[in-house]
């Protein structure tokens, strides 16, 4: 067919592999979306119905470009797929058998914040203490026995005195689920295991629908999802799961590399097709990812060629502390954009923690570079959108306790005594606090009794859930969305009080309406149960727009599937990366190798790593170590620098013509070449002498120990109190 002719030999002999299991070994930038996206193209175009065909990826921004990609290629034969998620595909499934395991269609979904709070009420309920542990710690573990598929049942023989605390906390917890009518993220991976286990007719309708599935980055699965995919995949055995063992770098989160290590004895006579060739990167930028990634044990071989331009060194720099690190990055993007003619958004900053990112964001602030970060405070997170999408919760799942606990806290004069009040009248009565306060309603209708103001609030708060209960049928989403939002007044109340703060948060909440209403014009017979499953299941980096002219800050995890012309590494330290805990074990250790090599393979023209010897951490400054990991790879191929510091006052200011972006440069205090490789060692520092330091100011040296570069003094001085420095990179003055 005319498409493969556009694929190298190994990806169309990938995509030309239409019956049985199919493993596609895609190393970094080799067309591993491209082949999955043909792939799904052929299989229609050979004459499978699409309508039997199950494509599974790991972000919504990834199944909607492959579906317009597969659009593009197979025409309208494509409508019929089912493409997506794990979770937003498989919620789909318990929406349409939710009775067969207790549940009722109209489930709400909980984020992980509504989670930790429901464990939270568990933990003070059942006397333990909410200090130690804590519930975002109790909740964490329970994820965990959840990704490796330990239910509460299985969870009986417990040995410290945390999981004594866990155990009967993970039992009510998942009772309340049922209870509330909700599932957690974890219940749409394991509800439907057990959906298809109690009900073998189930699994066979399943079985025999999807007659081809399709799954995209499969290293990253967990124990759940390599559960359903095997369930599903017994039925007709044509299987294809595309992946980078060298790319598994969601350990933390449950995702087994052993599933993708292992598929070859999961699945009899699987063919093996090896992406290998690199499109994305110079020869210079691959090649110092093969030489971190073979120091990996456990792996599947592979080697990775381009025949892209050699392409320039990688580049390697010492630096004295973190806020040299950041002045440098600014120089280097300030001298990138007018030498490659590049813009804003050709750079990303990798960074292996958050806490990494507010030091480079105040270089980037200091001279007007324009910044996004991916990761910061999710807008379907911010307290006044949770507060509107509580009311929206409760319209479609009355049963939703979480939501309508959170509905009450919000009214004037109802506090934590009067909640509680109302959920035990609620739980005595077998009945959700919506039924109780629509029944007290009820009860209340036509009688002269005088109200309490407290009576009256709840009163006001069952009118609301009555009136749109009656009436929410006759409305789209949006035009119920809107009704809500001026009754419940939170638009009037924050432009009354007035602040920055208050508009900013009045412009969240229109700015939710207009996400309803785009949802509603873009959405055949949209609901507001299917909008309510689109946020619960939306991620980081589906809403990063990556069209805006800005420099990216992002973590290394959030990097992966994402490519830049120019990539920055920072903070490559032990006790950064690898992460101090990545110390202890080789699985661990490996895995943090895997997310260096992530990290890497995001360059396309050039990459640029950075350590510093000196960096704020946990409050006070800390003396760093260069990452293990520089010490695996020959450095000699690397234009390896070592900077002084650098002052901080600006040399001189350039502000382009029609441009409000001023751009700062900063010049080196002993030279014009800011990466000099000159150190000042110990400037004749001895016991006694009154010294100056960039960052701590004044101080009086105590005392002197050791020789060459181990020479150390302590020093006391009159801003923090007594530091030890190591004088070759301390860049002391006399005074």
């Amino acid at each position: 067919m005319d498409l493969v002719k556009e694929l190298n030999d190994e990806q169309r002999r990938a995509v030309e592999q239409i019956e049985g299991p199919c493993m596609i070994v895609a190393g970094a930038g080799s067309g591993k979306t491209r082949v999955l996206t043909y792939k799904i193209a052929f299989l229609i175009e050979s004459g499978i119905n699409p309508y039997e065909m199950l494509a599974l990826t790991f972000t919504n921004k990834a199944a909607n470009e492959m579906k317009q990609r597969i659009r593009k290629l197979a025409g309208a034969n494509a409508e019929n797929l089912w493409m997506g998620t794990f979770h937003s595909v498989f919620a789909k499934i318990l929406r349409i058998e939710a009775q067969h395991i207790g549940f009722d269609r109209n489930f709400t979904i909980y984020d992980d914040d509504d989670s930790e709070k429901v464990v939270e009420g568990i933990m003070k309920e059942l006397g333990f203490s909410t200090d130690n542990p804590k519930p975002r710690t109790v909740n964490s573990y329970i994820k965990g026995l959840k990704n490796k598929l330990i239910l509460p049942e299985d969870f009986v023989t417990v040995s410290n005195p945390f999981e004594k605390i866990v155990a009967p906390v993970y039992r009510e917890y998942q009772q309340r689920l049922i209870r509330n009518n909700a599932m957690d993220f974890d219940d749409l991976l394991i509800n439907p295991i057990l959906l298809f286990r109690g009900n073998p007719d189930v699994l066979q309708k399943y079985q025999n629908r999807f007659k081809f599935i399709l799954v995209d980055e499969y290293q990253d699965t967990n124990r759940a999802q390599y559960e359903i995919v095997k369930m599903l995949a017994t039925g007709h055995g044509n299987i294809s799961v595309v992946g980078d063992d060298a790319q598994s770098i969601y350990r933390w989160r449950g995702a087994e590399i052993e599933n993708i290590l292992k598929f070859e004895t999961d699945f009899t006579d699987t063919k093996v097709f090896k992406l290998e060739q690199n499109y994305r990167s110079t020869k210079s930028i691959l090649s110092l990812a093969d030489e971190v990634i073979k120091n990996n044990k456990r792996q599947i071989k592979k080697t990775l060629f381009t025949e892209n331009e050699e392409g320039e060194q990688v580049s390697l720099t010492e630096v004295l502390s973190d806020r040299d690190e950041g002045a440098m990055i600014v120089k280097w993007i300030l001298t990138e954009i007018p030498n490659r003619k590049l813009n804003f958004k050709d750079f990303v900053i990798l960074y292996r923690t958050n806490a990494q990112s507010r030091v480079i964001e105040d270089a980037l602030r200091t001279n007007s570079i324009p910044y996004i970060i991916v990761g910061g405070v999710k807008f379907y997170q911010r307290k006044e959108i949770k507060d509107v999408l509580a009311y929206l919760k409760v319209l479609v799942n009355p049963k939703d306790d979480e939501a309508m606990t959170r509905i009450l806290k919000l009214r004037d004069g109802i506090g934590e005594q009067t909640v509680e009040k109302i959920k035990n009248m609620a739980k005595e009565i077998a009945k959700s606090i919506a039924e109780l306060l629509l029944a007290m309603l009820e009860e209340n209708e036509g009688s002269t009794k005088k109200q309490s103001k407290i009576e009256a609030e709840l009163m006001r708060v069952a009118g609301i859930l009555k009136k749109y209960n009656e009436v929410k049928d006759g409305f789209s989403p949006s035009e119920l969305a809107r009704s809500v939002v001026d009754e419940i007044g939170i638009l009037r109340e924050l432009r009354n009080e007035g602040t920055d703060e208050s508009m900013d948060r009045m412009y969240n909440v229109q700015e939710l309406l207009s996400g309803i209403s785009e949802y509603t014009d873009n959405n055949e017979g949209a609901t507001l149960e299917g909008f309510l499953q689109e946020v619960s299941l939306v991620t980081d980096i589906d809403k990063y727009d990556e069209n805006k002219n800005a420099v990216t800050l992002m973590t290394t995890h959030s990097s992966k599937g994402l490519e830049y012309p120019v990539v920055f590494i920072t903070g490559l330290e032990d006790g950064i990366f690898p992460l101090s805990s990545s110390m202890l074990e080789q699985e661990e250790m490996e895995e943090e190798r895997r997310l260096f090599y992530v990290a890497i393979t995001r360059a396309m023209q050039k990459l640029y790593m950075t350590y510093a010897l000196q960096r704020y951490r946990f409050g006070s400054v800390s003396y760093q170590m260069k990452s293990r990991f520089i010490n695996e790879i020959d450095t000699s191929k690397l234009k390896y620098v070592k900077s002084t510091a650098m002052t901080r006052h600006r040399s001189r200011s350039v502000q382009e013509e029609g441009s409000s972006i001023k751009y700062e440069y900063y010049k080196d205090a002993g030279k014009d070449d800011v990466l000099s490789e000159i150190f000042r060692e110990d400037v004749g520092v001895k016991k006694g002498s009154v010294v100056f330091h960039n960052n701590f100011g004044m101080g009086k040296v105590i005392d002197v120990t050791g020789r060459g570069d181990a020479k150390k003094a302590q020093i006391h001085f009159e801003k923090v109190g007594i530091k030890n420095i190591i004088l070759k990179y301390a860049n002391l003055t006399l005074k």
